[in-house]
């Protein structure tokens, strides 16, 4: 497998459940950035670290989703 190096990390989401940041490649032009799985970027944990000191209030792997449900029981 051919691995790429990130140049930067502009955003981030949850999509269909799984975190995603969107990522601008080193040697690539801007039309070459793409979302990518978050485990995609383990190797690139500066740039990560990075985005979320920038914007804090982005999804992280830490974050809890704002439309997900907590499954409890009825009394």
């Amino acid at each position: 497998d051919e691995e790429w190096e990130v140049k930067k990390v502009v955003d981030s989401r949850f999509y269909r459940n799984k975190l995603q940041y969107f990522v601008v490649w080193k040697g690539f032009d801007s039309d070459s950035s793409s979302w990518e799985p978050a485990e995609n970027l383990i190797n690139a944990p500066d740039e990560v670290a990075k985005f979320h000191s920038q914007y804090p209030d982005k999804p992280s792997s830490n974050s809890v989703k704002k439309n997900s449900r907590s499954r409890g029981t009825r009394s």
